[in-house]
This record gives C-alpha cells, sequence and structure tokens, in this order.
C-alpha cells in the first residue's frame, strides 16, 4: 500500500486494519483479496525475497482467482457495499496489468454499473453518508471517471458516466495533504476532455470541432502546476505524463480534423508539435526517481510509448535538424525513450521491443538515432521549466534516484528488495519469455539497457547503422 495508496486513496484505512484483526465477512474477503491482486502484480518484475510463488504474476492471479471464486461463494451481485466497487476497480486493474485488456474492462463496467446502482453519481446520494463513508464513495467515483476516460481514448471504448457529484474537498485525518492534492490534480487533468471530445474522438459523431476548441484545450493542459502544490513523486510522475499523453491525443485529433498547418501562429496547430510534447515529456522524466514511474505499472508506459512512437512519426515525417533544437531536443529522444521504456520486463517486452524494431525497419529514423549508441545519454538542454512548477514531498526515495540498498516491508508475499545497485555480470544475458516475471528490473536499469533488448532488432538495428555509417 506504500506506494498504492497516494494514487489510488479509496479504501479507508483504519477500517482495513481493523477487519484483518477478525474473522472476515465474504465481501471483506472480496476487497481484500483484489487489493492483494491490485499490489502483486504492480509488483511484477521484482524479485520475491521470501518464500513463495516464483513470480509477482503468479502471485496476482492467485488472488484473483481467490477472489472470483469468493464471489461465487456469496449473492456479490446483490451486494450493494462501496467495497463491492472498489473490488472490481482493483480486479480489472490487475487484469490490465497482466496485459488482458477484455477482462479488464469487463471488469471496470461491473464496477461502473454497480456504483451507479450506489447512486455514488448523484450529490443526493451522500447526505446520510458519514465523513469518511463520503469521501471514499467520491474518490471511488472520480477514479472510475478518469480510469473509463482513459479506457476510452486508448481503446475507442464508450462512456457511461455523465453526470457527476462534487469534487472531494477534505480528506482523512490520517492523510498527509499530498494525497487530496494529488488526486485533484489527476481529476482536473482528465475532466478537461469532456463526452464531447472523446465522442469526437471515437468518431461517435461528426460534428467538426473548430480550432479554437483544440487551442483552448492545449493552452488549459499546458499550464504549469502551482509551485506551491507539494507532491509526491509517484503523483507527480502521474500527473506530468498523463498531462503530455492527452496534449499528443488533443493534438491527434486536430490532426484527424484535418485542422493542422505548417505555417500556423499557433505551435498546437503544427506538424511539429509533438517535439515540444516530448521534450516536456522528457523533462518530467529526467526530474523523477525510476521507482516513481515502475510503480503505475504498464499504463504509464503505455502512455509514454504513444508519445516515442508518434514523435519517431513525426520525424519520419517532417525530419529533424532544427526543429528539434527549436524545441529544446539537442541529443537523441529514442535512446532516452527506450531506456525508460525498459525499465520492468514486461514494459521492454511489450513497448521498448517494439520501438527499437521500427527504427530498424526505418533507415531514415536510424540515421537520427545513431547516436544513442554513445556512452551516455544525457539531456542537458532540456527546460526547467517542469522541474520548477512542482515541488517533490519524497517519503523514502531521493529527487534522483534511490541511493543504495532500499528494502521495504508490508508487501503481500514477503519482502521486497528494490533498487539494489547491483553491476551486471559481463556475461548477462537478454532475458527471455520464461524469466520475464522474475526479472530484477533494478538490476537491469543498472547496466546498459541495450543488454536487455530482443537480439533481433539489437542485430537488425546495427545492421542499418552499418548501412548508413558505409554511406
Amino acid at each position: 500500500m506504500e506506494h498504492i495508496y497516494p494514487i489510488m486513496p479509496l479504501v479507508y484505512m483504519p477500517a482495513l486494519r481493523e477487519s484483518i484483526s477478525r474473522p472476515l465477512e465474504m465481501d471483506e474477503k472480496n476487497l481484500i483479496y483484489s487489493l492483494c491482486a491490485l499490489t502483486s502484480t504492480h509488483m511484477s518484475g521484482k524479485i520475491i525475497v521470501a518464500p513463495g510463488p516464483q513470480s509477482w504474476d503468479t502471485a496476482g492471479r492467485f488472488f484473483l482467482d481467490q477472489c472470483i471464486s469468493v464471489r461465487q461463494s456469496y449473492d456479490f451481485v446483490e451486494d450493494k457495499s462501496l467495497s463491492a466497487v472498489i473490488s472490481s476497480y482493483f480486479v480489472s486493474t490487475a487484469f490490465f496489468e497482466l496485459n488482458q485488456n477484455r477482462k479488464s474492462w469487463y471488469y471496470l463496467r461491473e464496477a461502473l454499473t454497480m456504483g451507479q446502482d450506489l447512486g455514488f453519481h448523484d450529490e443526493s446520494s451522500y447526505v446520510d453518508l458519514s465523513p469518511e463513508e463520503a469521501l471514499c464513495h467520491r474518490r471511488t467515483f472520480w477514479i472510475l471517471y478518469v480510469t473509463e476516460r482513459s479506457f476510452a481514448i486508448l481503446r475507442n471504448k464508450p462512456l457511461t458516466l455523465s453526470k457527476a457529484p462534487k469534487f472531494p474537498t477534505t480528506l482523512h485525518e490520517y492523510e498527509a495533504p499530498e494525497i487530496h492534492s494529488g488526486f485533484m490534480h489527476l481529476i482536473n487533468t482528465y475532466h478537461l476532455l469532456d463526452a464531447a471530445f472523446v465522442d469526437t474522438w471515437n468518431e461517435c459523431t461528426q460534428a467538426p470541432t473548430s480550432t479554437t476548441t483544440y487551442t483552448l484545450l492545449q493552452e488549459r493542459l499546458n499550464i504549469a502546476h502551482p509551485i506551491s502544490m507539494a507532491l509526491t513523486s509517484i503523483q507527480r510522475a502521474d500527473i506530468l505524463v498523463t498531462q503530455q499523453w492527452l496534449r499528443l491525443i488533443v493534438w491527434q485529433s486536430s490532426m484527424r480534423q484535418g485542422l493542422l498547418s505548417s505555417a500556423s501562429a499557433d505551435e498546437s496547430m503544427t506538424f511539429h508539435y509533438p517535439f515540444r510534447i516530448a521534450h516536456s515529456l522528457l523533462t518530467a522524466i529526467s526530474s523523477l526517481p525510476s521507482t516513481a514511474v515502475d510503480v503505475h505499472g504498464m499504463g504509464i508506459f503505455e502512455k509514454i510509448f504513444e508519445i516515442a512512437n508518434t514523435t519517431l512519426d513525426v520525424i519520419q515525417a517532417c525530419g529533424t535538424g532544427s526543429e528539434m533544437v527549436k524545441y529544446g531536443i539537442c541529443q537523441d529522444p529514442f535512446g532516452v525513450f527506450v531506456r525508460t521504456l525498459s525499465s520492468t520486463p514486461k514494459s521492454q517486452k511489450q513497448y521498448a521491443n517494439l520501438l527499437l524494431e521500427k527504427v530498424a525497419e526505418k533507415p531514415e529514423i536510424a540515421r537520427l538515432s545513431s547516436g544513442l549508441w554513445s556512452s551516455n545519454l544525457t539531456l542537458p538542454c532540456l527546460a526547467d521549466g517542469l522541474q520548477e512548477s512542482l515541488t517533490i514531498v519524497e517519503n523514502d526515495d531521493a529527487a534522483s534516484g534511490s541511493a543504495g540498498v532500499q528494502v521495504w516491508k508490508g508487501s503481500i508475499i514477503g519482502e521486497v528488495c528494490e533498487d539494489v545497485k547491483v553491476q551486471m555480470p559481463k556475461d548477462y544475458r537478454p532475458i527471455d519469455d520464461s524469466e520475464i516475471s522474475t526479472f530484477d528490473h533494478a538490476e537491469g536499469r543498472k547496466s546498459s539497457w541495450e543488454t536487455n533488448i530482443s537480439p533481433k532488432a539489437l542485430e537488425d538495428f546495427d545492421e542499418e547503422i552499418g548501412k548508413l555509417n558505409v554511406t
């Protein structure tokens, strides 16, 4: 819960702690098993120190099976508790981490339906609730609101939440202020994209959208967060990456509508605008410890991949040179994207390898990226704007990454050793699918990221670079 709660503060912790000290009711077992599944799947790629299953994914599937089994042992459909809604959301997120998108969508819709049956979209349903219950209900609605919009954009799914209650305005007595502030920043970021925009994105309407609408959206998404706003690095990663991804989505929607122009006075309506987005994202990534990104799981890596992939498309279509320097990118962004997407075994397999294969197939992109084989990839020319826009409140990790060995307890299976400063041996070999769940990505991060990429992709890439050097 140390890393999960700041981004999903849905459960009232005193009640959760009290419940595990006594025999559990069925609905309580359902919630706890779903929470265990969520936590385990978010730990994928880290080493399990204590005796137990061979991988965190295996543990996650075990807890998912237990959760579903508990639901079948009582009349779950008639369970009108908030914990039932939250458990379905946790199960949905766990399946997303396991790359089972159909199941993830199914359980997300289940959570939405059960929440609507409770009336959590209707402000009048909060009148008789205690302050603690009301806050948990509001947060659950808004996390589902955010997740549904994200799913609608990424997977072209329809929206179901139209009516909404008021925003949460308080926090629990045991919470630090940044829990509430970070949660609200995330909600406000997604709230900029209304149902009309999502319908346009999913081509559910033929109504044209004006250039003014898109430029205003870009202006609002580009507003820096207040300097006085204190956030944990985990919250900061979620907000900053989401902000840049939504800027990309708005730009892509503008392009679909045929509104982009090389001569536009507004840079957000030009073909090169993804360079600006990439610059902002790379600035954000460079200001964060790697664990702040990793903990969000595959969802955040998919957003980073979308930005990286589009940037490569723009490089191929429009060239680079002075345009990239103009936007503050003085070195090859490709290497930094691949290194970031190689942070965990699953993100490497699903996204980093895909980028490498794309570049290997496109010599014109490879020409730009030939510099990534230099000894170090740094970002000296990235501006400090985003880094100064938010104040980080660090708990256990330093802003520039963890120093030495960091060990924390309280996981589902046992102790988790994280961010160990280890140099990989010379005979280190690339991982294969059978090892994907047990490889410690903290070790892999400390070695050269090239050793973790599929051999075929590297061989093709080397061949293309060799051809370019000869010519």
